[in-house]
């Protein structure tokens, strides 16, 4: 599988002024810059830039990101040319999204891209042998074996995939609600909490009863939406039954993954992503006693990757 792609040429790497590390999830973007040499100067973060919704969409928060990281830096906005972009992004497994997006891609000094989970598995173990399991609006878990193999579980996309995920979390709760409303399941916290987060989310909920008010939000959610109602999941873990089934049963599936990742438990593997602290405590011991902290984010790992690809232009 291709997992990056990059359009530089080695006689434009010397024009190199900056790096960029940019993390595109589904729920958020975080963009770093950073010095030619690595040094951090500021951060910025916009909406999700997840391909699925298409690489026009995604470029269109990239660059206001950007934009707004030299700002914070004290910095007006240099030549694009003058910029090496690293990316990680969501979809980018996708081959006809990937190729989406360098074609729509502005005209960088240079531009590495790969999945997410790449630039999280470069920042968490900074080039080294190591796992990660990402758990945030997606689910993705990637290995880099010792002996340069690189194994990847999940990451097959909503709503197939992605297990344990914020939208698998959310699916399951709405799944639940629609039991509560029919009397199939015990009316608690988390669908009384579904269902004013689905009324809140709608432009004219009054007079709708509700059932019209959960078919209209599912009339326009995504997978951004789905995701937002694993808040409510982890927020009502203690004191409702059918949200604390949805949190183990999440927490059993990054068994799985961890099991499929690294079959001989030889490599450190750490847990990333908005979800990642919320399930700790559903984990079982022998899992909580191998993972390690991550190193550095996937936006460190964005520039990583760029910093890793200037170097071997130059060479």
């Amino acid at each position: 599988m291709n997992t990056s792609s990059s359009h530089a040429a080695t006689s434009a790497s010397a024009a190199i002024a900056y790096l960029v590390g940019v993390d595109g999830g589904g729920t958020k973007t975080l963009v770093r810059i950073a010095t030619a040499d690595g040094r951090v100067l500021a951060e910025a973060a916009g909406s999700g830039s997840a391909l699925r919704n298409g690489a026009e969409a995604a470029w269109r928060i990239i660059v206001p990101a950007i934009e707004q990281a030299f700002g914070h830096a004290g910095h007006a906005m240099p030549p694009l040319s003058q910029l090496a972009v690293g990316v990680g992004i969501a979809g980018y497994n996708v081959a006809q999204w990937a190729a989406d997006f360098h074609a729509t891609a502005p005209a960088f000094g240079m531009l590495q891209a790969v999945t997410d989970g790449i630039t999280t598995l470069l920042g968490a173990h900074q080039g080294k042998p190591g796992a990660v399991i990402a758990v945030g609006t997606g689910t993705i878990g990637i290995a880099a074996d010792i002996d340069g193999r690189q194994r990847m579980v999940d990451g097959w996309g909503f709503p197939s995939g992605d297990d344990a995920s914020g939208a698998w979390m959310g699916m399951r709760a709405i799944h639940h609600t629609q039991h509560a409303i029919d009397g199939r399941a015990v009316r608690g916290p988390l669908a009384e909490a579904v269902l004013a987060f689905c009324a809140s989310e709608l432009p004219t909920a009054s007079g709708r009863s509700e059932r019209e008010t959960v078919l209209a939000w599912l009339s326009q959610a995504d997978q951004a939406a789905f995701a937002r109602l694993a808040r409510l999941v982890v927020a009502h873990a203690d004191n409702d039954g059918a949200a604390r089934a949805i949190m183990q049963a999440a927490a059993d599936e990054i068994e799985l993954m961890a099991g499929a990742l690294d079959p001989q438990q030889r490599l450190p593997l750490a847990l990333c992503g908005g979800l990642a602290g919320a399930l700790d405590g559903y984990l079982s011991s022998g899992l909580r006693q191998r993972v390690v902290a991550a190193s550095a984010d996937a936006a460190d790992g964005a520039l990583l990757l760029v910093l890793q690809a200037l170097q071997s232009s130059r060479e």
